[in-house]
């Protein structure tokens, strides 16, 4: 497969701010996407339920009835100085992205309802959540990000998120893109317990990733990059943080990803009517 044309983060940094200086109502980047709303403010997200370390009981078995295969977890999260919306045109808009277990989750726009897992297997899980814009891109504040670890009916010796190790999550892109939109498509992360910046600085992470086999990109800036004319077909990439030339050993330094580009529906065409018999003489 031919390398993709990849515009990289230097490129984005006179239209992309970082962290302190957040755009308020930003345009769209990338055409068929509303615009941004916001923040009002310093933005705050927290995981409100499950709290960290909680045990969920696993449900009873009932008699005559199949064992369970899972136990139902409420997530309630809330939001500060940022507003979810969804646009009816579209079908995008600014949302909470959930990212459980290193698998991303569909779009949450109303958070004022919790989000269920009605089956969720026995073990220790990892929620995170964070605020993106309808483009997939995170908003880069300290508050803008909640980690909570819990388990359903045991532990099972895996680790505890913690935000003081360097950890990298992945924001998009996923799910399936209409070859139209395929032109121009948003990678984000969202990074944690490290600064990101030049392999010359000692005490600075970078961020490496691979989109399907072609050659590893870095990114020496928190900030997105831009996949261009991505053909139709399945895509897989993966990403991790660096220093220097040696990956950083953390438990969530390292993630992978997936995403499918679909061809466009074609268009319907207008069969004309047969013209009726003529009467019999």
């Amino acid at each position: 497969m031919k390398p993709f044309a990849v515009l990289l983060a230097s490129a984005l940094l006179a239209t992309l701010p970082l962290a302190a200086q957040t755009p308020v109502d930003p345009k769209s980047p990338i055409p068929g996407y509303p615009d941004g709303r916001g923040p009002k403010g310093p933005v705050v997200v927290k995981i409100v339920s499950p709290t960290a370390d909680e045990v969920i009981p696993w449900p009873a078995t009932v008699e005559g009835q199949p064992a369970p295969k899972g136990a139902r977890v409420e997530v309630k999260v809330t939001v500060e100085n940022f507003e979810t919306f969804k646009d009816e045109a579209t079908g995008r808009g600014q949302h909470v992205q959930l990212v459980l277990d290193g698998r991303a989750l569909p779009d949450w726009f109303q958070t004022d309802k919790p989000w269920i897992f009605p089956a969720l297997a026995k073990g220790t899980h990892t929620l995170l959540a964070f605020v993106q814009r309808p483009w997939e891109e995170a908003i880069r504040e300290s508050g803008a990000f909640a980690a909570v670890t819990f388990h359903v009916a045991e532990k099972n010796g895996k680790p505890a998120f913690d935000m003081a190790q360097p950890a990298v999550s992945v924001g998009g892109p996923r799910g399936k893109f209409k070859k139209a939109d395929a032109a121009k498509i948003f990678f984000d992360v969202y990074v944690t317990g490290c600064k990101v910046g030049p392999a010359t600085d000692p005490e600075a992470c970078q961020i490496v990733y691979r989109l399907n086999q072609d050659p590893q990109q870095i990114l020496t800036a928190w900030a997105p990059a831009i996949w261009e004319n991505v053909p139709v077909g399945k895509h897989t990439f993966v990403a991790a943080l660096y220093k220097g030339e040696k990956r950083i050993e953390s438990p969530y330094a390292l993630v992978q990803g997936a995403f499918e580009v679909v061809d466009d529906p074609a268009p319907a065409t207008t069969t004309t009517p047969a013209a009726p018999a003529a009467p019999a003489g």
